[in-house]
């Protein structure tokens, strides 16, 4: 080698494009260490000999040894600052040993190891572009960057796999507790909500389903009848079974022990619906009792209205004979408690379960106008009776005679007491608007004011004080003829047990009937 151009050189491992830049105005003078955005390594110097031949002009030293610029061949070439060496250069023998740089550094090597790559070529282009600039020329060079280690495909998959291993596990977990969770969160609410009410299948309710119930309505009524534990929960059973618009109508016999689709089988079994109901109705019966049985026979499941129907009975003028009683109403001071009493006619008779009220009024009003025939109507014009009059007297005759054979003798006495002016003093007509229902009452009992009180008032009470049949109605069409020649004008109850009565024809006999028979009462 010339010992002319023997001294340190440093070769960068490859040089890259070398761009020439203008710059639009000129740009502040920034130091060379900082062009690669980071501070150029120190590097230290071999010692130079102690004298050098033939080595040509050389510049004075402007620059630490680390920037000093090298020259070769009378051209000037700038040394780039290389990254920190593990070693230092060393030199032999008069040859010049090149110095190559390490690419990787410690902080480096961690990273790599950990699986991450140092910054690549274009970040450090990116700043040295940003850090160098002048009036002249620029040129800037890059070490390309040594290859890296690379993690393995395999060793990618495992780490994959051990991720999604991972996450299936927590998953797995996960599902585990909410699938505990749900069986506790469904037990509670079987044991709350679902479970049959009791465990007795003998143990039969009886439940009325009109056909103008809603499913809310139903279940309202199931959950009262103790069939079922909770109406809500039932009602959204029925509906996500689809349900809804199978079930009927009617009178139902179902248990407590019974679950959910057990009482939804019945409920919509046409064979299980009992769709009609037979009442009796006993002559002699009030009104207000009729409420009340038809209320029991399921005919209503709320008899309110139906009670208050029949006691206004506006509803149903077009019966003749309703028509009569309004009239005679309105040109009245003394006010009836039922407008129809005496004219629901006591029979027995078959009414659909859940049944309106108008169904039911009108089937018992067109019986009596089947009873009530041309015949009556003209018998009653004969004896200068309205129809009203008639019935009210039949009443009296139904609720006084023990016997059948005593009707038309009591309705001999009334009728013979009405032509002479006497008051009925009838005690059955105090039982009607008395609060206390009994045999006797005191003298003092019997003034209690009220239109239907015979002992006040003279004639037959405002209205009748029950609903007759038709021998009782018969009676007071044709009463004993033979009575009313005879002139009895007196009755009393005779021994209860047989219903027996006993007719007198003056007070002193009435009075010596009385005593015998008064310890009896």
């Amino acid at each position: 080698m010339d010992n002319r151009n023997e001294r340190r050189s440093i070769k960068p491992v490859e040089f890259e494009e070398v761009q020439t830049i203008q710059p639009e105005q000129p740009v502040e003078e920034v130091p060379r260490s900082r062009r690669i955005g980071a501070p150029a390594p120190e590097i230290k110097e071999e010692p130079a000999p102690a004298k050098i031949r033939n080595i040509g002009e050389l510049r004075p030293r402007r620059r630490p040894a680390e920037q000093q610029p090298a020259q070769t061949d009378g051209r000037t070439q700038r040394i780039r600052p290389v990254r920190q060496a593990a070693e230092q250069p060393a030199q032999s023998e008069g040859r010049t040993q090149r110095i190559r740089p390490v690419t990787k550094t410690k902080q480096a090597q961690e990273k790599s190891e950990k699986g991450f790559r140092l910054p690549g070529l274009s970040s450090l282009k990116k700043k040295q572009a940003q850090g160098e600039q002048s009036g002249g020329t620029k040129r800037i060079r890059a070490y390309r960057e040594e290859p890296q280690e690379e993690i393995t495909a395999k060793e990618i998959m495992k780490d994959m796999g051990l991720r999604i291993l991972k996450g299936v596990g927590a998953a797995a977990i996960a599902l585990v507790l909410m699938v505990l969770l749900g069986f506790k969160v469904y037990d509670f609410a079987y044991e709350r909500f679902v479970k049959p009410v009791g465990d007795d299948p003998t143990e039969i309710v009886e439940v009325v389903i009109d056909k103008k119930d809603s499913l809310s309505t139903i279940s309202k009524k199931l959950e009262e009848a103790g069939v079922i534990r909770n109406s809500t929960i039932f009602k959204y059973y029925v509906d996500f079974s689809d349900m809804s618009t199978k079930l009927l109508a009617g009178k139902f016999e179902l248990s407590p022990s019974m679950t959910y689709d057990e009482v939804i089988n019945v409920l919509k079994r046409p064979a299980a619906a009992q769709t009609s109901t037979r009442v009796m109705l006993v002559e002699g019966i009030l009104n207000e009792q009729i409420v009340t049985k038809l209320e029991d026979a399921s005919v209503f499941e709320d008899a309110t209205d139906f009670d208050t129907q029949i006691a206004r009975g506006g509803e149903y003028n077009e019966y003749w004979f309703v028509q009569e009683v309004l009239d005679k109403q309105a040109g009245s001071s003394k006010k009836r408690e039922y407008i129809l009493e005496g004219y629901l006619f006591p029979d027995t008779y078959d009414f659909f379960i859940a049944s309106d009220e108008e169904s039911v009024i009108e089937k018992m009003l067109n019986r009596f106008n089947e009873i009530f025939t041309e015949e009556y109507r003209a018998r009653a014009a004969e004896l200068g009776m309205t129809t009203d009059e008639v019935v009210t007297l039949a009443s009296i005759i139904q609720k006084e005679a023990g016997k059948l054979e005593d009707f038309k003798k009591v309705s001999a006495v009334f009728h013979n007491r009405l032509e002479s002016g006497m008051k009925l003093q009838s005690c059955a007509t105090l039982q009607y608007f008395m609060p206390e229902k009994k045999f006797v009452y005191s003298a003092a009992e019997t003034q209690t004011p009220s239109p239907y009180n015979t002992y006040l008032h003279t004639g037959l009470p405002v209205g009748p004080i029950c609903n007759p049949g038709k021998d009782a109605i018969e009676a007071a069409l044709w009463p004993d003829e033979q009575f009313m020649d005879d002139g009895y004008l007196y009755f009393c109850a005779g021994d209860p047990a047989e219903g027996t009565t006993v007719f007198a024809k003056t007070l002193d006999e009435h009075n010596a009937n009385v005593a015998k028979y008064q310890h009896l009462w």
